[in-house]
Formats: structure tokens, C-alpha cells, sequence
């Protein structure tokens, strides 16, 4: 088929919830994902090509970049690594900054008509002015090993717009969460310890928080546009402190219990190496780790310059908050969006669901026939339930939900959601914990 949109990191929350919208408008996608990760979402769709690589080496993605039309194609570059650790993280290295310069040497290459890059507004100076929507990006301006690998590979980007006029643009959103992420994201890190021991960090840290829904939508806005390379859009999102983010968190899940701060002495700086030692030894969880993201005490406020070229925001920071705790906790956002509040917004999450359906009656299917030998001849006649394996592919464009009666009835599509609900968090839970690490992460 030919293709027109190209997205790598697809196994990704990020990546998922593109890959939905893109189908909702009936449009071809062909995904870059690697071969350990689980793509059974997507097969079976007859808009959604598979091709198995990784962003850290180039020749695996020579498959994904073949195209019929490379100058009309537009690619996503999803594919992240998060650790807020202040540990030097190669694999985070390996994929922010070699992956996405393999990317961006692949789309020269290749002749691709244009990159939305998915960068950070943590790899940008929040005191330096940008020149209008071209940013300067320095490593040795920003904190954290997460920010400076941002600013590493945007560099690299803007150079090469500059220097090879690649038409490349980026989106750089605050701290992204929702639904869709593995549970050892540090935003479901810090929710889920929060949850168990009710202890928040004893300094009012803060940072604005951005749902992956929004910047999905944001990423396809700037593909539709024309827009100048290089351009950089920052997307702020709401910003809230420390005991603002768990209080929200509490009046989503109904706790009316009193909160407790950790202790002064656990978090200091001073007493560091000790607790770090005391709490590996111990095998127990380390608060030091589990709030990084407030324990520095950031308060790094960002200014949108994103107003009249991206959407504004459909989702406030608590129905954000809520989908992401119901998907770490195996709540699946299908209840969620059918409620009667639920608008066109939440169809993105809708069809990933769709896609989760679908993908799992394609793969059930085979299955079918190994149980029929075993009812013997009675059986036999039942190969009319075979036509309705193209129906679920036909059904994952806009909104048409005919095939769903016909899910219930295939039985063995009934235990595979329980596999693998929305965008990725119960496909980690059940069987595949270590697997999960998206990259911690996932912005």
C-alpha cells in the first residue's frame, strides 16, 4: 500500500495514540517497532504496516524508510527514553540522542517531505528568550541527564536544517502523562509509591504537566501545517506543586486521609550515600528515587508559543491524572470513555481501544481452527465465523463499531484484552513486566 505517514516509537503511549488518530481520518500508517515489543494491536489492519527495527541502527530501519513517495511522506519521531535519575543513563543516551540523529540522517537520506520530532521544553533554558519559534539548544544550559540528552539531539536536528535544510519541526512539551505507559514511568512510579505509603517529598517542588492525548493531537497539527523548519512549539500544560499534584490525586480517588511528607532526614543531600546504601541493601523502595522529579525543589515555568498553530489542551490536569492511575491500576479507558461526559476529545483513547479489540479478534482467529477438529464434524460448518476476521479490519476506521457485537461471540478474543487493555500498561502487568520499560519511558 502506499504510505504516506511513517511512525517510529509506535509501540510507544505516544506512538499508539498517533497512530489512532491517523486512523480515524482513514489514513495508511507504517510503524518502525522493535521486535521484542508486543505490535498485536496492530496486526490484522489493513491500514497499518509493520516494520521491525530500532533507531539506534540505522541499517534495521532501511525497510521502514523504503518508500513510494518519500518527498509527500511525514514521520513521527516518538521513540524516547525517560529516567529523571542523575545517574548517567547509557540507554537513554543511546536512544534520545543516536536515535534520533539516525532518524534525522535517515529522512535526508531517504528524501522524507518532513520530521515532527518530539523534543523537550526541559532541553531548552527556561530563563533564555527563544528567537521566536528557532531555539538555541546547550546541554550545559539545562539539569538532569533526561534534559541534556533532549538538547543533545535537538542540536543535532536544528543543525541539520541548517546545514541540509531538512525539513524538520518539533514539539517540546512539559512532563507528558495519561494513559498508555509502562508502570515503571517515573510519573506512575511516583503515583503508584504515593498510593501505597500516602508520603509526598517534604520540599514544594512544582512542574506543568502536558496528557499525551494533547501532544498527539499537537504532533499531527504540525504535520498538516506548514510550518517553517525548525520551528520549535512548546507546550506548557498546567503547571502544579508538589502538594497540589497529590492533593488532585487524592480527590480522584476519593482518599480523605491525611497526607504525610517524608522524612527531612531520608531526602537531605547531605545524608545521601547513607540512605541510598541503607535502601539497597534493604530492597526496599527508595523515596530519594521515587520523587526525583519534585525532591530538586524545580519550579521551571515555560511560555506556550504554540497559540493558533496547535490545539489547544482537551484534557485538564485531573481527567489526566485519573486515566493515568485507572491505567497503571488495569482499568481499562474504554469504561472511562463511555461515560455520558465522554466528547469527541476522547476518541483517541476510543480507538486505541479499537485497535486493542481488533488487534486481538485478527490474532485469536487463528486459534478458531484448532478448536474445531476437536468438536468433530458437528463443528465443521462453523468456518462462517472465518468472514468476520476482515470485518474487525475494516471496523478500526472512523468510528464504525458494527464488528463489535461479533467480538463477544468469537470467544477467544474475551481472554485477550485481559492481555493487553489500553495503549500498553496490562500488556506489562500480566506477563511481561520487564519488557515494559519504555523508556521509563515515554514524555
Amino acid at each position: 500500500m502506499s504510505v504516506k505517514y511513517l511512525v517510529s516509537g509506535g509501540e510507544g503511549a505516544l506512538g499508539k495514540v498517533i497512530v489512532s488518530l491517523l486512523l480515524e481520518r482513514g489514513e495508511k500508517v507504517r510503524v518502525l517497532a522493535s521486535e521484542l515489543s508486543d505490535t498485536s494491536i496492530y496486526r490484522g489492519n489493513p491500514n497499518i504496516e509493520i516494520k521491525y527495527g530500532i533507531s539506534t541502527d540505522k541499517d534495521s530501519m532501511k525497510e521502514f524508510f523504503d518508500l513510494e513517495d518519500p518527498r509527500s511522506a511525514i514521520l513521527f519521531h516518538t521513540d524516547e527514553y525517560i529516567s529523571l535519575t542523575d545517574k548517567t543513563n547509557l540507554t537513554m543516551r543511546r536512544v534520545n540522542v543516536i536515535g534520533a540523529e539516525n532518524v534525522a540522517d535517515m529522512c535526508l537520506k531517504r528524501k522524507i517531505g518532513k520530521l515532527v520530532y518530539l523534543s523537550s521544553a526541559y532541553a531548552i533554558n527556561p530563563e533564555a528568550v527563544p528567537d521566536g519559534l528557532k531555539m538555541n539548544f546547550n546541554r550545559n544550559l539545562v539539569e538532569g541527564e533526561y534534559a541534556k540528552s533532549k538538547a543533545d539531539a535537538a542540536a543535532y536536528i536544528m543543525e541539520r536544517v541548517t546545514l541540509n535544510r531538512l525539513n524538520a519541526v518539533m514539539v517540546l512539551p512539559t512532563f507528558i502523562i495519561g494513559p498508555g505507559y509502562s508502570e515503571d514511568y517515573e510519573i506512575n512510579r511516583i503515583i503508584t509509591s504515593y498510593l501505597k505509603n500516602g508520603t509526598l517529598p517534604p520540599k514544594e517542588g512544582g512542574h506543568a504537566f502536558v496528557d499525551v492525548r494533547d501532544v498527539a493531537n499537537a504532533m499531527i497539527a504540525l504535520a498538516d501545517k506548514s510550518v517553517d523548519p525548525g520551528s520549535g512549539y512548546i507546550i506548557k500544560g498546567e503547571y502544579k506543586t508538589s502538594s497540589e499534584f497529590f492533593a488532585d490525586i487524592n480527590k480522584t480517588q476519593g482518599i480523605d486521609a491525611p497526607v504525610k511528607t517524608a522524612s527531612k532526614f531520608v531526602m537531605s543531600e547531605s545524608m545521601k550515600k547513607f540512605v541510598d546504601f541503607y535502601f539497597k541493601i534493604t530492597h526496599k523502595e527508595n523515596p530519594r528515587e521515587v520523587y526525583t522529579l519534585f525532591r530538586d525543589n524545580p519550579e521551571k515555568k515555560f511560555s506556550d508559543n504554540s497559540e493558533g498553530v496547535i490545539p489547544e489542551s482537551n484534557f485538564d490536569f485531573k481527567s489526566s491524572i485519573s486515566d493515568t492511575i485507572n491505567g497503571v491500576s488495569g482499568v481499562s479507558q474504554v469504561a472511562g470513555d463511555g461515560k455520558a461526559s465522554a466528547e469527541p476529545k476522547m476518541s483517541a483513547v476510543a480507538m486505541s481501544a479499537k485497535l486493542k479489540k481488533d488487534g486481538a479478534e485478527a490474532s485469536a482467529e487463528p486459534k478458531a481452527p484448532a478448536a474445531r477438529p476437536a468438536a468433530a464434524a458437528p463443528k465443521a460448518p462453523a468456518p462462517a465465523a472465518k468472514p468476520a476476521a476482515p470485518a474487525p479490519a475494516k471496523s478500526i476506521i472512523p468510528g464504525k463499531d458494527a464488528p463489535a457485537p461479533k467480538a463477544p461471540e468469537e470467544k477467544p478474543a474475551a481472554p485477550a484484552p485481559s492481555k493487553s487493555i489500553i495503549p500498553d500498561i496490562p500488556a506489562k502487568k500480566p506477563a511481561e513486566p520487564p519488557k515494559a520499560p519504555e523508556g521509563g519511558s515515554q514524555a
